[in-house]
Order: structure tokens, then sequence, then C-alpha cells
């Protein structure tokens, strides 16, 4: 049984099925549910020097954070039934992977769901996939979910 359960959310269709699924899996447990986001800024930071004449870096880092804020008051206002909490998280010069598993290691949670896009290429060959990275390097259980 499940005391205490890790979502990590995206803006993305995969992401919505493993908080479903999070949700479900913390409702029968009764379990507490972590719903995160982690605002990735490593693009922003990798191309910096090169945008920052172009674009505001410290806006665009605002949004993104802003973006995330609105997701996770989205994905509360859907667990109603469920003993809840929100957590923002920042991946300066981490991967996200580490810095959800970090998190996850800091409040000790026993399972840790996650989406797997299911998406191939060149960048996920050499790089590996979020939900890879975090199965790999992660102290809890991962469960990988798939689109419905």
């Amino acid at each position: 049984m499940y005391k205490k359960i890790l979502v990590a959310i995206d803006d993305s269709e995969t992401s919505r099925s493993a908080l479903a699924e999070a949700m479900h899996i913390a409702r029968t447990s009764k379990a507490k549910l972590y719903i995160t986001h982690v605002a990735d800024e490593t693009i922003l930071n990798i191309h910096g020097h090169a945008l920052s004449s172009v674009i505001n870096l410290e806006g665009a880092i605002a949004n993104l954070t802003e973006a995330g804020s609105n997701l996770l008051d989205k994905a509360m206002q859907s667990a109603t039934d469920v003993d809840a909490e929100a957590l923002m998280l920042e991946a300066r010069n981490r991967r996200v992977s580490e810095t959800v598993a970090d998190k996850a290691r800091e409040l000790g949670v026993d399972l840790i769901v996650v989406g797997r896009h299911g998406q191939r290429g060149l960048a996920t060959l050499i790089l590996g996939s979020v939900a890879e990275q975090l199965a790999k390097i992660a102290d809890a259980s991962v469960l990988l979910v798939r689109k419905h």
C-alpha cells in the first residue's frame, strides 16, 4: 500500500493520463499525492547568450514558471477527493529527472508516476527521455503511464 505518491506533470496528453492514474492510486490507497511540475529553464540557459539580444530571459523564465503554476492549479482542481499538494520545482542547470528524483527522495515517496510519451529519435537515443532517466535514478518505484 502506498503512503506517498509523487506525480510529475507537464502540458501533454500522457501527463494527464499519469495524473488520472496517480489520483486513482492515491484515492484507493488513501495516500498523500504530490503533484509536481518542473519549470525547465535548460534551453533558455543553453542559448541564453545568443537569445539575450532577442528576448528577455528573466521574463521568459517567469513565463515558464507562471505557465507551470497555472498547470498545477488546474491539476489541483481535479484532485478534490484526494489529499493532494502542488509543488513547483525548478531545474536550474539540472536535468528534470534529477530534480524530480531529488524531490521524491526528500519527501520520502513510495511511488513516482510519470507519463511516457513514447517518442523516439536522436535526442531520446542520446539523452534518454525524462521518464527513462527517472526510472534509472529514482529510489522509489516508478510507474510509466502511456496515453489512455
